[in-house]
Formats: structure tokens, sequence, C-alpha cells
């Protein structure tokens, strides 16, 4: 194989790599650009300056992906973007990005789609026009409105990838309803499969975790496809046993941030795995001190920091050793360890904490602050607990990390309360990436009273006619205070 030598004259390179390196780097050129013109067709008529700039940059951007990779296609599949067969690595920068052309690609209820090198820069323009245009909502049929479209155009420099040429899931929800339900089933089947396993340790029998592994895969797969709906669940903390839920929580959140750190699916399963069992040492804690109200003295506290260690112990006792057991035991026993050496169990001897315990810890002490255990003193609000973890970057938590999380979560994080300046009252849904202060909500009230039937809205939508946005946030409202329940609106049924 031919090799060429790097400036440094010291190693060498296959010409294959440099050739995967560079269309790495147009193929994620291409999908941001794809995802900048098709945000510009939603704001401006094609006559404005900037959306005529814009298309003729995806323009020069397609021309150039021909140039270097003959067949030019954009595909996702089981998560992950594709520049014709190249599998793209994507940075946290460009996250948003991909994660919006992805979006775009279900909501045509398509897997991509194949340029052909007959384009123009006015039949990308309409394309773009037509794909702003298609309807938001999954439920209607888009990719039968998106075929027509382009056939009444006439558009010719492109062909459709459909969903069954390249994914081996017939059966992937497409609908809202459908990926509720799946999230549903995914999140208490979680929690079940993490009782029962609890329940095994308890008797100090080597465990069988092919379930509970069946179980993180399942999350895994979801989160890749669409993140949303799990991370609205998180936020039901009413449960009868907090333990449970709270793992699979914490799980969750660890996977989502894996993902937006470009961590592969092994890796995901590895940190959803080990993040499920990070608490498991609090079953040699006596019940009583972990049920105790109020704030815990010097001596029970002394028992709880104990935790971390039961926790290896009895992973190694009753698991078989393999990749996943071996992470699980590092993050049980660092993620009370504090980036600046600080925290517990203490060692003589310092040394890097590994990056799946940060990431837990960061996840576990938000879960743990919004849930509010039995001994603190008080439940934080969602908004606060935000604005807590931050204050803590770079002492107790990686601050890299922390505006991962924060971009994931949003200044309001799924399930907040707020009252809009609409006099509407909203529940945040998910947090829009692009602008963590204006989260995707569901409108449950008006100054009328509540509404027999709710709506979601982008708080990102502006007015036709202005720059300005329809609705603000005004402030955020204390559902406990007011006894506003918004379990039910998390759980029906769209």
């Amino acid at each position: 194989m031919t090799q060429i030598k790097t400036k440094t004259g010291d190693s060498t390179l296959d010409a294959a790599d440099i050739l995967k390196s560079k269309l790495q780097q147009v193929g994620l050129e291409l999908v941001h650009q794809f995802y900048i013109m098709v945000k510009t067709a939603r704001i401006y008529e094609p006559s404005n300056d900037n959306y005529i700039r814009q298309i003729e940059k995806f323009t020069d951007c397609l021309e150039n992906a021909f140039k270097s990779a003959g067949g030019v296609s954009v595909s996702s599949t089981e998560g992950y973007l594709f520049f014709s067969d190249l599998r793209l690595r994507i940075s946290i920068d460009g996250y948003i990005a991909s994660k919006a052309v992805q979006e775009t690609f279900d909501r045509l209820e398509i897997s991509g789609l194949k340029f052909k090198a007959n384009f123009t820069a006015e039949i990308l323009s309409k394309v773009f026009r037509i794909v702003a245009n298609i309807p938001p909502t999954e439920e209607e049929d888009n990719l039968q409105i998106f075929k027509h479209e382009l056939e009444t155009a006439e558009i010719d420099c492109l062909e459709i990838i459909p969903i069954t040429s390249i994914s081996t899931s017939s059966s992937k929800p497409k609908t809202i309803k459908q990926k509720k339900r799946l999230a549903k089933q995914n999140f208490f089947g979680a929690i079940n499969a993490v009782s029962e396993i609890v329940g095994q340790s308890s008797v100090r029998e080597e465990l069988s975790v092919a379930r509970v592994k069946r179980v993180v895969h399942a999350l895994v797969d979801q989160i890749l496809n669409d993140e949303s709906y799990l991370l609205e669940l998180t936020a039901l903390k009413d449960f009868d046993d907090y333990t449970f839920v709270h793992s699979v929580n914490v799980s969750i959140f660890a996977v989502t941030v894996g993902l937006r750190l470009g961590f592969t699916r092994p890796m995901l399963a590895e940190i959803g795995f080990a993040a499920l069992f990070h608490d498991i040492g609090k079953l040699m804690i006596p019940k009583d001190l972990l049920n105790k109200p109020g704030a815990l003295d010097k001596v029970d506290w002394e028992q709880m920091r104990e935790h971390p260690v039961h926790g290896v112990r009895l992973l190694g006792n009753t698991m078989a050793l393999d990749s996943h057991t071996a992470r699980a035991m590092l993050v049980a026993f660092e993620h009370h360890k504090n980036l600046d050496g600080s925290g517990y169990p203490y060692i003589n001897r310092t040394e890097e904490i590994n990056l799946y315990s940060r990431i837990v810890a960061i996840c576990d002490c938000f879960d743990a602050l919004t849930s509010g255990r039995k001994y603190q003193r008080e439940k934080l609000g969602l908004d606060s607990t935000i604005r807590e973890i931050q204050k803590l970057a770079g002492t107790k938590f990686d601050p890299l990390l922390i505006k991962v999380f924060t971009n994931i979560v949003g200044v309001y994080p799924a399930g907040s309360l707020l009252l809009l300046d609409t006099g509407e009252l909203a529940y945040v849904l998910s947090s829009d990436p692009e602008d963590i202060f204006r989260p995707r909500v569901k409108i449950i009230a008006n100054t009328s009273g509540v509404l027999a039937k709710p709506f979601v809205v982008e708080l990102t939508e502006k007015s036709a006619n202005s720059d300005t946005y329809l609705r603000n946030v005004v402030k955020v409202v204390d559902a406990q205070k007011y006894n506003i329940d918004i379990s039910p609106y998390i759980l029906a049924e769209e």
C-alpha cells in the first residue's frame, strides 16, 4: 500500500487514511451546510441576500464533494450519519448540525438523500424550499408529500434513500406516539431490570446480567434515535423506590453525554451499564440510614461514604469479570471523587479520575438534587440545580463535561414548569441545543384555565412579520407550591 510521509518526517500515513480523513472533512462540511440551508429556507425567502449566499455555499460544498468522492449521499442509520459509505465522526461542535439533519430525515420519513451531478444552485434552492415546508408533525404521510413535491417541481438531481434500504429495523418507531410508547417501555423495563438484579445482589449469588445488558442496549438504541423522549421521562420523580429510578435516570443522562462526546455504540453500552450500578454499594448501608429524614450527622456520613467501596466488592463478588463489570467497578468507586482531589473514598495517591466516572458524577448529582433524597434538607428546582452544578466547575466537576451536560438539559431542564409572557403555563419537553434558553414546551394552561388539549410549541418560533419571539419565559413556577402534577402529561399518549 502506498505510504506518504508526514511533515514530521518520522512517521508515515497510508494514502487510504489520508483520503479517509479528507472525506471526513468534506462530509462534515456538507452536513453542516445542509443544516444551515434548511434553517435558512425556513426563515428567508429565496430573494433574500442571506438565502442566496447560503445556497451558493451549499452548491460549492456539493461541487467539492463530487470532486472528492465521486458519488455523493448523506444518510442516517441507527443514530449515525454517513457520507456516502463513510461513517462521519461527529465532534461536540458538530453535534447540533448532525442531529438537525437526522431529525430532518426522520421528518421526511427517509434514510437520506443521494445527489446527482446535474444539480444547479437554482434546483437546489427548490429542494430546500420543499424540505423546509414539509409539515413538522410526524403523524402526516410526509414521505409521499416529499415525493409529490419533488415530482411537481421536476427535480431529478437527487434520489431518496428509503429507510428499508439501509435499516435492519422494520419496526423502527416513526410517529410521536410510537416513540413515546417505546420510551416508556424501555424506561420502566430498565427500572424493573435493575430492581430484579438488586434483589439478586442482596443474596450474594453470582448474577446473570444478560437482561440488564439488553435493557441498556435498548436505552442506547433509543437515545441514538432520539434522546428527547427518555430525557422527558427523567422528570418523573415521585416513585416509591427512589433508588431504582435514580439509577435509570443517571444511565440515561450518562449515555446521552457519551453520545455528545462521540462515544461508539460499545462505549455507550459500557457507560450505560456502569451508571446503572454506580450506587449498588448502598445495598450494604442500613435502610433506616438511607431513609433517615433530615440531615445526617458525622457518624451517619461516615457510614454513607463507605458505599463506593461496598459497590466495588459487591460487583466483584457477584458478576463475571468482563469489560462491563470492570467499568462498573471503577465508576462505583470513583463517582464521589472530585476533580480537585477531594471527595471520597480517600486514597493516598493522585490519579486522574476516569472519564466515565466524571460523567456519572455530574449525572448523579443533578438527579439526586432534583429528586430530593431523604437526607437532603429540600428538593432543588431543576433550573437552580443547573446553576449549583455550574458553580462547581473546576473543583468538583469537569468544566467541559458540565458544558456538554448543560447543553443537553438546557437552562430549563425537562419537567420544568414555566410561566410565559402570553399568560400560558407550559412544562419543558426538551432543550433546544442551539438555544438552551428557549426549550421545546407543552402548553397545558392559559389565562382561561387548564387546556383540554395541551399542545407543543417551540420557544424559538418567531413572528412571521417581525423578528420577535412569539413567546418568552417570564419565570420558573414551583409545581409543588401550586399543587400541579405534570406526570399525567408526561405519561399521556399523544
